[in-house]
């Protein structure tokens, strides 16, 4: 039975300085971007396809000593706030390592280790698709924080203090997405027309979670979010708004990003893996997490005997048998029944000759109805006696 994922609408609020939660996340400017970073230009772009605009998989290994060397900008205040991990690792060998602690100098108005997307490569609908592991100590109490976001971009003289339009956040041990909207041209203040946020369920510890995540940015009735976590989809708003009226776009970043310490813990650790944006025309399948691909079932070749003559026999139903060896059981006088219904792919069968074959035995994860699960394919007829 398909695994249902209970999407819970908690809220949905007007704008009022006594139901808006902020999150406070003041814009970067150009007078307060440190030196070596600079989010107003691309980097060179590691692309596998021609939609993809990033993907960091954290295989560089001039990652060790150079965090700025990927696709992304990193956003740090200690050494201990981004490393490699070769151990906790999704795809490849390696991993990326996010830790924020307390007693981290802040930046921009929070404890923070961020990737970011450059901001002139933000788009008007984007494909993203990323892994994230929380280890068995990540706790996270009721002051929360963000563990990825899709920043807006401020326009001239607009309010900078604004909690972005969608953010994933974590809360009282869960996972949560929160989605912001507002029409005016000009914020005053970093309040906004709509707010809602979806509960996505307990956060899983000691397992990687894959998103895919969809947005056609509107503040109008045309927008579009999707999302999909574990490849079941969790949200579906269509022609819905979902962000802020501003000339330019969102751009994403990853990591954890803490506005306010509870007393839940006074550290946080994330893992991330496989990470990539596509454009408009990018697609699910483009920006997946590679192992999220499904896994081929275990195959192997074997040595099969197939006697000169059929017997009558029933299983599931009456039918007409073939006679087969495999394994320890060739050379013997032993032979088992096997169903001319389930028989072997590009195998045809004459009476009155003793086959040698070389078989791929294949077990099926699906198996139909009522049929075998196991399927067999020719590899070579080795042998072929008249009797």
């Amino acid at each position: 039975m398909k695994k249902f994922h209970f999407i819970l609408l908690l809220a949905i609020f007007a704008c009022s300085p006594d139901n808006e939660e902020a999150i406070v996340e003041q814009q970067s400017t150009s007078s307060d971007t440190p030196e070596s970073m600079n989010l107003e230009s691309g980097p060179a772009l590691n692309r596998d396809s021609g939609n993809l605009i990033y993907k960091e998989t954290f295989e560089n290994p001039e990652l060790y000593n150079n965090p700025q060397a990927g696709d992304f900008y990193l956003e740090h205040a200690e050494n201990h706030s981004f490393s490699i991990e070769e151990n906790i690792v999704k795809e490849g060998s390696q991993a990326g390592r996010f830790e924020i602690k307390k007693s981290d100098s802040k930046i921009w108005g929070g404890h923070r280790t961020e990737m970011s997307q450059a901001q002139n490569t933000a788009r008007a609908e984007g494909w993203y698709g990323f892994s994230q592991y929380f280890p068995a100590s990540y706790t996270s109490g009721s002051t929360g924080e963000v563990i990825g976001q899709w920043h807006d971009q401020a326009d001239d003289g607009e309010h900078v203090d604004r909690s972005p339009s969608n953010t994933l956040l974590t809360g009282d041990g869960r996972i949560k997405w929160m989605a912001r909207w507002d029409a005016d041209k000009i914020m005053d203040s970093g309040y906004s027309d709509g707010l809602e946020y979806i509960d996505l369920g307990a956060i899983p510890k000691n397992e990687w979670i894959d998103w895919v995540v969809h947005i056609k940015y509107s503040h109008t009735n045309t927008g579009i979010l999707e999302v999909w976590m574990n490849g079941e989809k969790v949200i579906d708003r269509q022609n819905m708004p979902n962000s802020y009226n501003d000339d330019a776009y969102p751009y994403f970043k990853f990591g954890v990003y803490k506005w306010n310490w509870g007393s839940d813990s006074s550290q946080k650790v994330i893992y991330y893996d496989e990470v990539r944006i596509g454009t408009e025309n990018s697609s699910y399948d483009e920006v997946k997490p590679r192992g999220s691909e499904e896994v081929a079932p275990p195959e192997s070749k074997i040595n099969m005997m197939v006697n000169s003559y059929t017997v009558s026999c029933v299983g599931e139903m009456e039918g007409t048998c073939l006679l087969v060896q495999e394994g320890d059981m060739i050379g013997t006088d032993n032979w088992e029944n096997f169903y001319f219904s389930n028989s072997i792919e590009g195998f045809s069968y004459e009476p009155g000759f003793v086959y040698g074959l070389e078989v791929k035995k294949t077990e099926l994860e699906n198996p139909p109805l009522g049929g075998s699960s196991i399927k067999y394919e020719l590899v070579e007829i080795v042998s072929k006696e008249a009797q």
